[in-house]
This record gives C-alpha cells, sequence and structure tokens, in this order.
C-alpha cells in the first residue's frame, strides 16, 4: 500500500511532463500479470519507465497508445497491438516483439538495438532514424515502411518483405541473409 502511494506521488510530481494518470493507474493494478485482454489503447504513457520483471504486456492492445520517449528496454511485447502508436524515442533494446501489430507505428528515433521482432507486421511504419542494429527482423513486414537514416548494422533479414519501403541514407553494413528478402514493388498510396 505504501509502495503504491509513493508510486502515485512521484506520477503525480512529473504529471506534466509524462503520463496520464488514469492509464498509468492500469499499469499499478497489474501487479505482475497480464490479462488476455488488457487494453491501454490510446494511453497516454508518455516518459513511462516500464519494469520487464513487474509488468507483462504480451498481447495487450497499445493501439494509438502514445509512448513517446517509453522505456521499454527488454519489455515482452509479443502479439501485441501497437498500431498506429507513437513510440518517437523509445527505448526498446531487448525488447521481445515477436508477431507484435506495429502497423503505422512511429519509431522515429526509437532505439529497437537487439530486439526481436521476428514475423512483427510494420507496414508503413516510420523508423525514421532508428536504431535496428543487431536486431532479429526475420519475417518481419516492412511494406511501404520508411526506414530513412535508420541503422541495419548486422540486423538478421532473414525472409523479411521490404516492398517499397524506402532506404534513403540507410546504414545496411553486414546484415545478414539479405538475399532471402521479398520485394514485390507495390504501389503505398
Amino acid at each position: 500500500m505504501l509502495y503504491r502511494f509513493m508510486i502515485l506521488c512521484l506520477l503525480t510530481f512529473n504529471a506534466a511532463y509524462a503520463a496520464n494518470q488514469e492509464d498509468l493507474q492500469k499499469l499499478i493494478k497489474l501487479n505482475g500479470s497480464a490479462p488476455k485482454s488488457l487494453d491501454l489503447s490510446n494511453a497516454d504513457l508518455r516518459s513511462y519507465t516500464f519494469n520487464a520483471d513487474k509488468t507483462n504486456l504480451q498481447n495487450a492492445n497499445l493501439s494509438h497508445a502514445n509512448l513517446a520517449n517509453a522505456d521499454l528496454t527488454s519489455m515482452n511485447l509479443s502479439n501485441a497491438d501497437l498500431s498506429y502508436a507513437n513510440l518517437e524515442n523509445a527505448h526498446l533494446s531487448g525488447a521481445m516483439l515477436v508477431n507484435t501489430n506495429l502497423n503505422h507505428a512511429i519509431l522515429k528515433n526509437a532505439n529497437l538495438a537487439q530486439a526481436d521482432l521476428s514475423s512483427a507486421n510494420l507496414n508503413s511504419a516510420s523508423l525514421l532514424n532508428a536504431n535496428l542494429e543487431q536486431a532479429n527482423v526475420s519475417k518481419a513486414d516492412f511494406t511501404c515502411a520508411n526506414l530513412n537514416n535508420a541503422s541495419l548494422v548486422k540486423a538478421n533479414f532473414s525472409e523479411a518483405v521490404i516492398s517499397s519501403a524506402t532506404f534513403v541514407n540507410t546504414v545496411t553494413t553486414d546484415i545478414s541473409n539479405y538475399d532471402s528478402v521479398v520485394d514485390n514493388h507495390i504501389n503505398c498510396n
């Protein structure tokens, strides 16, 4: 009880620059386990620091959520819905994003180094200036995604779909399995 009170006081102090208090209450009530239908869609969780040992976001609905500047380092977001979410400047290094829906997500300047994005849906996602160094993006779908100025150093692109994705000034040094990518030129409009 005292722990929750201290968290609420700290969160209230930072309220002017951070997340919506009602949305944070949903996270506090989780107490380490996520129900199958955790709904944080449209939640304002800006600059929130998630604890991988205490918060399980597998299968969570975070569509349209504002997670700008959030620290999701090493979090398990497998099978989560992050479509249309704002993850600008988010810290996702080492995160599990297997089979995650990131359709139209904003990942500008996001750190996805060593993240597992295998089979993730990144259709029309904005990964401008994103760091995907040593990330596993095997079988991920980047159709119409913007990867301009991103760093893909040593990323695993095995069977990834890059149809009509943009890669202007993208660093592609030592990408593995690039010979197996699928690129069906389509109209993204």
